[in-house]
């Protein structure tokens, strides 16, 4: 759904509204899980690996297979976002131009990618969440000045509101991250199917904003027939330490905390790039 407005005739305004819904999504399903395990927030008991064992379907024995792991094509997503765009067509003799762009959205799903597996039991409707590539916010935008012939400055913007956090037990007080005694633990964790801080649910958490300034100064400098065009560009202006809105490593990922919400514990596995420069010249025939 779609609505344009030419605010004047450089000026245009244009807003989108987008929905779309995903089905026959790839999981995994274990046929031999153990019996569902609650474990109360204010009282947790761990459930010894033993004790899960003897509820699978079948009892694991010496030379035989404890979990018994199928794909399935059970999984499903839904995103909704609202797209608002601004923009101001360059023209000679106007010193300014724009492009603003602002998304509000939603994606939400109960799988993550071909390995993922609900935290317990096969209970998928509880896997319902955020999805780790959520972002509610994105705020873009790009402004043109030309105060002078010849000489263009650049200044560009990306802010985005926090991706979700995964908060994982902590083994220090619980002595294992496994909860519920079916075998797994943090290294499940990236995608959000270890097993979970008690009382959080997949992904209820979220990391700062990220805020990324790229500045660019760009002259035209005639000669002999040809311009030569001499540029500087800083990239992440403010030197901002952005812990979320950037592609990273799942082993390394921000995204993966311990300890409940409230308790304020975030630790800085990696960070976007830090400020840096670029300088270019170029001959334009």
């Amino acid at each position: 759904l779609g609505y344009q407005r030419q605010l004047d005739s450089r000026t245009l305004f244009y807003a989108d509204l987008v929905h779309t819904r995903s089905y026959h999504l790839l999981r995994l399903r274990n046929l031999n899980a153990p019996a569902p395990y609650a474990v109360n927030p204010g009282n947790v008991v761990v459930r010894t690996a033993a004790e899960a064992d003897a509820t699978r379907p079948v009892a694991p024995v010496a030379g035989g297979a404890r979990n018994i792991v199928m794909t399935e094509s059970g999984g499903h997503a839904e995103y909704y976002a609202a797209l608002v765009n601004l923009v101001r067509e360059r023209q000679a003799g106007d010193p300014f131009a724009y492009r603003l762009s602002y998304t509000l959205s939603r994606l939400m799903n109960d799988t993550e990618d071909i390995n993922f597996r609900a935290m317990d039991a096969n209970d998928f409707a509880a896997e319902w969440g955020p999805s780790i590539n959520d972002r509610t916010h994105v705020l873009s935008g790009i402004l043109y000045y030309t105060p002078a012939p010849r000489l263009m400055v650049s200044l560009a913007t990306l802010l985005q509101s926090g991706q979700p956090i995964n908060r994982i037990p902590d083994a220090r007080l619980y002595g294992t991250t496994d909860l519920n005694g079916d075998g797994r633990s943090f290294g499940d964790a990236y995608v959000g199917n270890s097993d979970r801080q008690p009382g959080e649910e997949r992904n209820s958490d979220r990391l700062p904003w990220s805020s990324t300034f790229d500045l660019g100064i760009q002259y035209g400098l005639p000669f002999a027939g040809r311009t030569i065009e001499l540029r500087a560009d800083i990239f992440n202006l403010f030197d901002a330490q952005n812990l979320s809105g950037y592609s990273n490593n799942a082993t390394q990922s921000n995204q993966v905390q311990v300890g409940p919400a409230d308790s304020g514990v975030l630790v800085r596995r990696n960070a976007g790039a830090p400020r840096q420069f670029q300088f270019g010249l170029r001959v334009v025939f």
